[in-house]
């Protein structure tokens, strides 16, 4: 808790997770409306996660295998995390402005396998090079505590808006300041670790 707060780079991190996760829980609360409109059936509905779940798996598989590297090695971690905001921009305008089962087959299958292909790995490559107390007991504390902390604040915002008697079609909208502070907190860290290798 306390390099959370007086250490930079691990400050940087813990606001990138908790942003990532509030705006993951996010799109997700607004898809459920959309796969209710798909069909009134709970079968209709489990076959559809089905689908989504086996497109999204080997999609995830083969990215793993043959492009992680190579994207990585080609973008960088910096521009991965800058780019994880823009996509959260497209999902969010298609659900504010287009919302369709295929859009959210679509936003599931490309925000999932961005996350596991590539921002994952460029989080853990942005763990490595932090300091072996931060990386071992601070990690931990954001994997587990931020992350949920997340989780609770997406599901607050979603909430504060159906209270103020929002539509569920303009939550996803109101929340794209937010994925383009994501995408800024992304440049930031590798602003941060860039002067961090700069002058050790």
């Amino acid at each position: 808790i306390s390099n959370i707060i007086s250490v930079k780079e691990v400050k940087s991190v813990a606001l990138y997770s908790w942003l990532f996760t509030a705006l993951m829980t996010v799109q997700w609360i607004s898809a459920i409306p959309i796969i209710e409109s798909y069909s009134d059936l709970s079968p209709d509905r489990i076959v559809l996660f089905n689908r989504i779940e086996q497109l999204v798996s080997p999609l995830t598989l083969i990215t793993q295998l043959t492009l992680t590297y190579l994207v990585i090695s080609y973008l960088g971690t910096s521009m991965i995390l800058i780019v994880y905001g823009l996509l959260f921009i497209v999902v969010f305008l298609l659900y504010g402005l287009m919302p369709s089962v295929g859009v959210v087959v679509f936003s599931q299958a490309l925000l999932r396998v961005f996350e596991y292909g590539f921002n994952k790995p460029s989080r853990e490559i942005i763990y490595s090079q932090l300091k072996k107390k931060d990386r071992y007991k601070s990690t931990v504390f954001i994997d587990t505590f931020v992350t949920r902390f997340g989780d609770l604040t997406g599901s607050l915002f979603v909430g504060l808006g159906k209270i103020a008697a929002i539509s569920i079609t303009v939550i996803p909208l109101l929340a794209i300041p937010f994925a383009g502070i994501f995408s800024l907190t992304g440049y930031k860290i590798s602003k941060i670790f860039e002067e961090k290798f700069k002058n050790p």
